[in-house]
């Protein structure tokens, strides 16, 4: 199996916008169910959306698996549940249980973090 991955080659068309801080907000076209537990019982809730913040310098420790060429769908797991913003309730256990096409966005959005700006050529 061919394991480069592209953030570009991933169409996020309407699904993603921009957050606050550069930080970036993935739209799921299939929602993950979390359930929730507190004084009145538990129950379920469905989630719709995820914010992902920008990476940080000790985030990149993780991309060091990645390198190896190991377990690379984990390890894309581990960065992405990293770098989920704001909502305890999404960790690596539900991002492990997205539908994989929210998935390949999710890691579009994280590793996107990272992409190039296209550089202008002179028309000269």
């Amino acid at each position: 199996m061919d394991v480069d991955f592209d953030p570009s080659d991933v169409d996020l068309g309407d699904y993603v916008e921009d957050g606050e801080k550069g930080r970036k907000i993935l739209r799921l076209a299939y929602p993950i169910e979390v359930k929730i537990t507190d004084g009145s019982g538990s129950q379920v809730e469905e989630v719709g959306h995820i914010e992902f913040r920008r990476p940080v310098a000790r985030d990149l420790d993780m991309l060091d698996s990645l390198a190896s060429g190991k377990a690379v769908m984990a390890g894309s797991r581990k960065f992405v549940a990293a770098l989920v913003f704001g909502d305890t309730r999404i960790n690596e256990r539900k991002i492990a249980d997205m539908d994989a096409e929210d998935m390949m966005r999710a890691m579009a959005v994280c590793f996107g973090f990272f992409q190039k700006p296209s550089r202008k050529t002179s028309d000269q």
